[in-house]
């Protein structure tokens, strides 16, 4: 008897996404896994993304347009019209890697404990030149992992899922200014366990208009949904310390390169009374931690003043643990 291939479903939201999204397509449909449905999500774009999408000829392209209401609520409606077996998702100005859905595939086919499948990604700019790249390698229970921070992809680009596994979790928050991927790929790491293929499966496109510069934004996004998340999902004590330190450090970051100090030291020294174990585990922490402490230009402190405040920060580190 034939094999059949089990068809994904790929949804795409997209604001304004051209020029990118004409490449992002392109990448999709030049898969060596073809057994797909692509659903561009058009979240009241003014661009002439919908005149682009009616351009293509291919019966799997479907064009579905929305209301402006965000990337999350999107991918919602992408969820609500998804019937397939398995479901994928890429911003509109990322890139897939051509065997991207072959490899994700063969994985959640063979292991069918596991409910998602994610891989590496490289970081381009917006001439498509690699400027980084991120490896997040651990498969299997990661909850209590994932509770430390957005350790899949940062992306939901980079993921595929069981279509079930959105009827027993749900679908992405739409309240939430930043993480909803975050929160999401907890829901599922809490009910399932999940794999990562140790390869470069895609290009996330970092660009300097993107959301990734709106640092106050991103702020105040991370300050609304901790106290959310501890409400959901109740970690336990070293739970609790591994996702506040991941939220006040973040935090604490955005608000410093917003320019707002006084908030970044706040949530600084939250990090460092929950978690300080965490600034001592990076050279990044101790440098910010004091560059918050003792002002932007830290660097030509007296030396006194710089060890005093190490070894207040040590001093606390022996007292708490992570």
């Amino acid at each position: 008897m034939k094999h059949i291939k089990p068809k994904v479903d790929v949804i795409i939201p997209t604001f304004n996404g051209l020029p990118y999204l004409k490449e992002t397509i392109k990448s999709i449909l030049g898969q060596t896994y073809q057994d797909f449905d692509l659903y561009v999500i058009d979240d009241g774009s003014t661009d002439k993304t919908k005149t682009y999408i009616k351009s293509i000829k291919d019966k799997r392209v479907h064009y579905h347009k929305k209301k402006n209401g965000g990337q999350a609520q999107a991918r919602n409606v992408g969820l609500r019209i998804s019937k397939s077996p398995y479901v994928t998702f890429v911003d509109s100005d990322d890139i897939w890697y051509k065997d991207k859905l072959k490899k994700q595939v063969t994985v959640l086919e063979s292991h069918s404990n596991y409910g998602m499948v994610y891989g590496f990604h490289r970081l381009i700019d917006q001439n498509g030149k690699v400027v980084g790249k991120v490896i997040y390698s651990k498969t299997g229970n990661l909850f209590h992992y994932l509770l430390g921070g957005n350790r899949i992809s940062g992306s939901a680009s980079m993921v595929m899922v069981r279509r079930e596994v959105f009827d027993k979790v749900g679908f992405f928050r739409e309240d939430f200014l930043i993480g909803e991927d975050w929160e999401m790929w907890l829901r599922i790491a809490r009910e399932y366990k999940i794999y990562c293929i140790e390869e470069f499966l895609a290009a996330l496109r970092v660009l300097p208009e993107g959301m990734q510069q709106d640092y106050a934004k991103m702020a105040k996004g991370l300050d609304y949904m901790l106290p959310v998340m501890l409400n959901e999902f109740k970690p336990s004590i070293r739970g609790t310390a591994r996702l506040k330190g991941a939220c006040y450090f973040d935090s604490a970051l955005y608000y410093f390169m917003a320019g707002d100090i006084d908030k970044a030291r706040t949530n600084f020294r939250k990090l460092a009374v929950t978690n300080p174990l965490r600034i001592e585990r990076n050279i990044n922490y101790r440098q910010m931690y004091l560059r918050l402490l003792l002002g932007g230009s830290w660097h030509y402190l007296p030396r006194k003043k710089i060890k005093k405040a190490m070894t207040s920060l040590q001093n606390m580190i022996k007292k708490r643990g992570d």
